[in-house]
C-alpha cells in the first residue's frame, strides 16, 4: 500500500461535540472511509464533550466533511 500523502494534502482540525450525533456519525463515518489515506496527531478534545483531531488529510477527504467539523489546524 502506497501511504503517501497527495501533494495537496492539507493541515486541519476535525471535531465535535459529543451531543451532535448527527456530526459525530459523520466523523466517525469520515474516519473509516479515509483512515488509511490520512495522517491524525492525538485526540485534542476533553473527552466529555468535544473530540477534535489535528490531521493532514487530502483535500478531496476534508470536502466531504459537513461545514462546522473542520477548520485549519492550529499547529502548522
Amino acid at each position: 500500500m502506497d501511504d503517501r500523502l497527495p501533494a495537496d494534502a492539507t493541515r486541519a482540525r476535525v471535531g465535535v461535540t459529543i451531543d451532535n450525533e448527527r456530526e459525530v456519525r459523520a466523523l466517525n463515518a469520515w474516519f473509516q472511509r479515509w483512515g488509511p489515506r490520512i495522517r491524525r496527531m492525538d485526540d485534542l478534545g476533553c473527552g466529555c464533550c468535544v473530540d477534535a483531531w489535528d490531521v493532514v488529510a487530502p483535500a478531496a477527504a476534508l470536502a466531504e466533511l459537513p461545514p462546522g467539523v473542520v477548520s485549519l489546524a492550529l499547529h502548522a
